[in-house]
């Protein structure tokens, strides 16, 4: 039995796109009776080299198949909308007298692009060190959910919370609706937090390739201030050496008086 079969089917596409599904195959000798594709259960093209017109496809909710650019290797589908995300399938299968058949899968999202940056929130933008830092980052609406990632100098950091809010003002529901990505940030402030007295906060907000967009802050290292005992005690330090500098002078001159009787 053949084995050599592979689907090239894009991850993800923007809404209006026009997508390319690839099916490539190798028979190995065995002649070709048909190849199949299907969205779920759902047939949408077929190709049968012996038959008149070759060619069929069957109407499905969503799918427009440009035939001009279709092959027997590959669909091209026009216009994608959201509906169109799913897991789709290629079926080859080869002639009598063995009718081998093979299939092969893969999954497409087709996305609008999010609208907007994240959004990202911390309780001050000063630290010393020692302290926590205390925020959280806030994603526009998509479907599926923008993934959000936190850097601090380029390092990234991981999230101390996540979570996923619906979309109210969504026209769609149920699986597909539109979701708000929530995350949470606490870090611990150390000696290597700051370069210069500064450093540098990203919040990143990606969806597969098709959108990228990011929120920063530049925080400043806040020094500690001067204890008010601090200043006492080095004012009763040198007030102590004064002190001690007088009496050593007099000590002195009265010695002297006593050489020169």
């Amino acid at each position: 039995m053949y084995q050599d079969v592979a689907v090239t089917i894009p991850q993800a596409a923007t809404v209006g796109d026009t997508v390319t599904l690839q099916c490539r195959y190798n028979l190995e000798g065995e002649p070709l009776y048909t190849v199949k594709w299907y969205k779920g259960q759902s047939e949408f093209y077929r190709f049968l080299p012996k038959e008149l017109p070759d060619t069929q496809v069957f109407p499905l909710p969503g799918i427009d198949v440009d035939l001009s650019k279709s092959t027997p290797h590959e669909v091209v589908l026009r216009n994608v909308q959201p509906e169109v995300s799913g897991r789709y399938r290629c079926e080859v299968s080869t002639d009598s007298p063995n009718f081998f058949t093979n299939i092969e899968t893969g999954y497409m999202y087709v996305i609008n692009i999010p609208k907007g940056e994240p959004q990202m929130k911390i309780e001050k933008d000063s630290y010393e060190i020692g302290y926590t830092l205390r925020g959280n980052c806030t994603s526009p609406p998509a479907y599926p959910a923008v993934n959000l990632t936190w850097y601090i100098n380029k390092k990234k950091v991981n999230e101390s919370s996540l979570f996923y809010i619906s979309d109210p003002s969504a026209a769609v529901e149920g699986r597909r609706a539109p979701k708000i990505t929530v995350s949470g940030l606490e870090l611990d402030i150390d000696g290597n937090t700051f370069q210069g007295g500064k450093a540098r906060l990203q919040c990143v907000a990606s969806l597969f390739h098709l959108y990228n967009s990011e929120a920063e802050i530049v925080l400043e290292e806040e020094r500690p201030r001067p204890r008010p005992s601090s200043v006492l005690g080095t004012r009763d330090a040198t007030s102590g050496s004064s002190s001690l500098l007088r009496c050593l002078i007099v000590n002195s001159a009265v010695l002297l008086r006593v050489m020169f009787r």
